[in-house]
């Protein structure tokens, strides 16, 4: 049985938490956080005792075989640094680092000590990401051509007038690295190394430690594949996630609303036909429990695994390497619309 501990208690408590417990083959023996009334009820109600509010106590005392990390990126790249020095397993959380030098640091840290790392980019965990990841690589509708990123939503911290490291660039917040991590990552895994790019980055009040609101991205892959990527945390009515593939015989349009992984569509657009594929059975899921709990349980079961078959997998601290060095491109391209 593989000991985990949790680290964090914001999606460490409602994410991690409920999905590595629920992951056969592997025990949470312990989580540090700030002991809130959320999460001293949430612990009480599954039974877990071991409360830390010192991470280094928690490493030193447990004998853990794995950690999950949830918190800023700085933080986490101490913490990962320390446990994998332990040899400690790792499921880091995007960003992994606030910097590439960092993130570069943390990959070559883990390849020596020979553990098992992960990053939760789980978008691609989706059935229907899948399903269209299929379709493109089957050239089911021919060559994929084009790839047109929307995602519209307005932020926690925005909405809520709160000020966190999630609105500070150099702990590792903004739209460019807290949300549109996940895109740079899920646009290469549908269309390949992106190339070359063209970069915008928009700025407003509302984020109030002054990080990126706004990223829109020209973009040419590897495969000659080109696209336009937009993303926005400060839009106040819409909350919309598409992705339009243009292939040579047909439209793939993949979008959920009001939503963060649930409820995604697919929709294909032919020369003659218009149908939308049947949305494929759903997590169900709890009163009490975040969305995104079964989406990342696909990947915390593949981490046990991995660490019980003593084999690697993707996404690993490599495709977090990969992420924080566009990251870093598009910011030293410095185009700024305020």
């Amino acid at each position: 049985m593989i000991k985990v501990g949790i680290i964090g208690s914001g999606f460490g408590l409602y994410g991690l938490l409920p999905a590595f417990n629920s992951t056969p083959g592997c025990k949470v023996v312990s989580i540090y956080g700030e002991k809130t009334d959320r999460l001293l009820s949430y612990c009480e109600k599954i039974g877990l005792k071991k409360i830390y509010t010192d991470w280094k106590k928690m490493l030193d005392n447990e004998q853990l075989d794995a950690i999950a990390i949830a918190v800023p990126p700085n933080v986490q790249y101490e913490i990962a640094k320390v446990a994998l020095g332990m040899r400690i397993h790792i499921l880091a959380e995007k960003p992994l680092a606030a910097t590439y030098r960092q993130a570069r640091e943390l990959l070559d840290l883990a390849r020596e000590k020979k553990i098992i790392h992960a990053i939760d980019f789980i978008f691609p965990e989706i059935e229907q990401w899948k399903k269209v990841k299929e379709m493109i690589d089957k050239k089911t509708f021919g060559k994929l051509r084009q790839i047109f990123l929307n995602w519209d939503f307005q932020s926690y911290d925005i909405k809520n007038k709160k000020s966190s490291w999630k609105t500070d660039t150099k702990e590792g917040g903004g739209a460019l690295s807290f949300y549109f991590s996940h895109s740079l990552h899920y646009l290469e895994y549908f269309a390949g190394k992106i190339l070359n790019f063209e970069s915008l980055l928009s700025y407003s009040k509302e984020s109030l430690n002054g990080a990126d609101t706004g990223v829109d991205l020209l973009l040419k892959f590897e495969n000659s594949t080109t696209g336009y990527a937009h993303l926005c945390c400060n839009v106040s009515g819409l909350n919309r996630h598409q992705l339009i593939f243009i292939c040579e015989k047909g439209t793939i349009v993949l979008e959920n609303e009001n939503r963060i992984t649930a409820n995604f569509t697919i929709k294909i657009h032919t020369e003659n036909n218009t149908k939308q594929l049947p949305i494929p059975h759903k997590h169900a899921i709890k009163t009490d429990e975040d969305e995104r709990v079964g989406v990342l349980k696909k990947l915390t079961s593949r981490f046990i695994s991995s660490i019980i078959n003593k084999n690697e997998l993707t996404p690993s601290f490599e495709e977090g390497l990969r992420v924080q060095k566009l990251i870093e491109e598009i910011r030293a391209a410095n185009n700024r619309y305020d």
